[in-house]
């Protein structure tokens, strides 16, 4: 009996960290909100699930605190420095990502058609050199959505991200053990971490 038992629980585990977690992420931001869902599944079983006001984040940690003109050169470089430390880390992980769902819908306008049509040109550029860059890296299982929508009268922005990524439990694991052993340490200008 305690044998049986022992190989249903080895077997158990061993599905369980063969199958994949599903994670949802669903981001908006608007003027005076911004918030993130995030939503994990394993076995198709809801395991989790929370609502981050990031709003409140921004305010605790403005990666744009101390930002003049002059010192604009040094916090790039900083960024720089950090980017590709995360880069080096996010890598091998990233790979064993897969992509199941990908939409990005932004809508916005300076209430200027001028600066409205520049602005869009310009967050349609910037999205199509991130989303490039991600869906490079990641296991692509579905046809990406990417939406700018220029409002010409009106003066706001709000953009939606949301998106379905799936790994393997043990590679999550593995994962989260390599991050652990190798922190992302975030420079700040003038040689201060």
């Amino acid at each position: 009996m305690l044998l049986m038992t022992f190989i249903l629980v080895v077997i158990f585990l061993l599905v369980v960290l063969f199958s994949a977690v599903h994670i949802s992420i669903q981001y908006t931001y608007e003027k005076d909100n911004q918030y993130m869902i995030i939503t994990v599944f394993l076995l198709k079983i809801r395991f989790f699930k929370k609502k981050y006001d990031l709003k409140a984040f921004g305010e605790e940690h403005n990666l744009f605190d101390g930002i003049h003109f002059e010192s604009f050169p040094e916090k790039l470089n900083s960024l720089h420095q950090t980017w590709k430390e995360a880069n080096r880390v996010m890598m091998n992980f990233l790979m064993k990502v897969r992509l199941h769902h990908f939409s990005w819908v932004t809508a916005g306008g300076t209430g200027d058609a001028f600066t409205t049509g520049i602005a869009s040109g310009s967050i349609w550029s910037v999205k199509g050199i991130m989303t490039g860059y991600f869906l490079e890296k990641v296991q692509l299982k579905c046809k990406p959505y990417i939406y700018v929508e220029p409002n010409f009268q009106e003066m706001f922005v709000r953009t939606d991200l949301d998106c379905i990524v799936s790994i393997r439990f043990g590679q999550a694991i593995l994962a989260i053990i390599k991050l652990t052993r190798r922190p992302i340490i975030i420079k700040k200008p003038g040689g201060r971490s």
